[in-house]
């Protein structure tokens, strides 16, 4: 039985539940049915365009460990540990441990975690003071608490909190740093993102 054959059922059913006249049911029954099909169709038809675009989040579990790539429709969270290169084209959450490169299409967020690789993303990257990197990093924006043993490249704000300990060279479009964190390496700062400044010539 087709959508509209449904409708048309379910609708004379309601009106014999109303109680609505014949004349009534056979001047209104055509035009609601066609109504009623037409918005479920667009119903139907948005549901199917959003999810095909919903993708369920990942989960690396506490306790569980493996060992090779991983490439992801979605975001993913890792708690547990993972030993392979990581693809997302959503966000990506580590409390866990990743032993190897991530690539991320949004962003990434670091809490008590450890990574030995590199980590690139198209969003920012935030790491709190529990957390450690041994890699380089490149995204938009940055900002760390914890501990980087790798060089960063940002195409806009760097920021580092007051227990923020890097050891490699920072290449920011801006940097934020507040007292008590900690740069051993060369500092880069896009002129792009530098004001104009004069001088006003000084003399003796």
């Amino acid at each position: 039985m087709s959508i509209k054959e449904n409708v048309a059922q379910a609708w004379k059913e309601i009106i014999g539940v109303v109680k609505v006249d014949e004349e009534t049911e056979q001047e209104g029954t055509p035009e609601t049915v066609d109504f009623l099909c037409e918005a479920i169709e667009k119903v139907d038809t948005r549901a199917t365009s959003q999810d095909a675009q919903v993708y369920p989040v990942s989960i690396i579990a506490d306790g569980m460990m493996v060992d090779g790539d991983a490439e992801v429709k979605g975001d993913i969270e890792i708690r547990g540990a993972i030993k392979g290169n990581i693809t997302a084209d959503g966000n990506v959450s580590v409390t866990g441990k990743v032993q190897g490169d991530l690539f991320c299409k949004k962003d990434v967020v670091l809490i008590s975690a450890a990574v030995l690789g590199n980590i690139t993303a198209s969003g920012a990257i935030s790491l709190d003071k529990d957390s450690t990197v041994v890699g380089n990093m490149d995204a938009n924006n940055v900002t760390i608490d914890g501990k980087i043993k790798g060089s960063l490249s940002v195409k806009k704000t760097a920021c580092l909190k007051k227990d923020a300990v890097l050891i490699g060279d920072v290449d920011a479009g801006r940097i934020s740093m507040s007292e008590g964190a900690v740069i051993i390496g060369s500092l880069n700062i896009d002129s792009d993102f530098i004001p104009s400044i004069e001088f006003d010539e000084v003399g003796i």
